[in-house]
């Protein structure tokens, strides 16, 4: 599909009530493990980009790389006719003042112990998955051998789903945490009434997020019999849980849109 037909089917589909206004906002980008993609306008425009069987979840892949060129034309064009639209000159020049403003916040958002716990995290995840990579694919192997072997009163897929389960939730959400708080953090230092929404939101996504992966850690420590290699990840995680529940207290009781309704 080419960016002049993207752009036309993305128009039609707009004023289609069968999507939730907003939805793509605060979820964790997960689509394939989501109950609501079928109402979420992002999804509908792309419903392939992350199914397993697709080509494009391959990062060389030319089809994958060409749809994201594609995606980026598309954004670009719609901006134009919104600008024009709106009256916005996108030629203008930024104000110098405003600029150094927005300097100011990031840097002072990347100094936060917050934000630096966040990306250690995602660092530790790494070097964990790293040293048990021997126990995990043993475990699987093991599990492999015991559902061929048809064992009486002995069902292994249910702990097999369970492990590989719990591996997928913990990497998906290694990288997700550090982006989101920074978004959230921002939000706060900007001070701007109109946005806190959006800080609220991005904050109940990150701790929803966090909740999981908990849950995850949980599985694989009894999965792997690592219940104490595991701890100190848990630890981390309610850390960070704790720490942004206090800077934006009212996160969970934000409704974000199609999910809390």
């Amino acid at each position: 599909m080419g960016v002049e037909e993207k752009k036309n089917r993305l128009k039609k589909l707009v004023g289609n009530e069968q999507f939730i206004s907003g939805i793509y906002n605060y979820c964790d980008r997960w689509c394939e493990r989501c109950t609501l993609r079928t109402r979420c306008l992002s999804f509908a425009m792309d419903p392939d980009l992350r199914t397993e069987d697709s080509p494009r979840t391959d990062p060389d892949n030319e089809a994958f790389w060409q749809n994201i060129h594609e995606n980026f034309q598309l954004a670009f064009e719609l901006l134009l006719e919104s600008a024009e639209e709106w009256g916005i000159d996108l030629n203008a020049m930024d104000d110098p003042v405003a600029e150094e403003m927005e300097r100011r916040r990031e840097r002072r958002v990347e100094k936060d112990p917050l934000q630096r716990n966040a990306m250690v995290y995602a660092e530790e995840v790494g070097k964990w998955m790293e040293k048990h990579e021997n126990a995990l694919v043993e475990a699987g192997e093991g599990m492999e051998r015991e559902i061929r072997m048809e064992l009486p009163n002995h069902d292994p897929i249910p702990s097999a789903l369970a492990l590989h389960d719990a591996v997928e939730v913990v990497r998906w959400y290694q990288f997700f945490l550090y982006p989101k708080i920074s978004r959230a953090l921002m939000g706060l230092v900007e001070d701007d009434r109109d946005m806190i929404d959006d800080v609220l939101g991005t904050a109940k996504i990150t701790l929803i997020a966090i909740e999981r992966s908990l849950g995850a850690w949980q599985t694989l420590g009894k999965e792997l019999q690592l219940q104490d290699d595991v701890l100190d990840m848990q630890i981390r995680l309610v850390r960070i849980r704790k720490e942004l529940g206090n800077r934006i207290p009212g996160a969970l009781a934000f409704k974000r849109p199609g999910f809390d309704e």
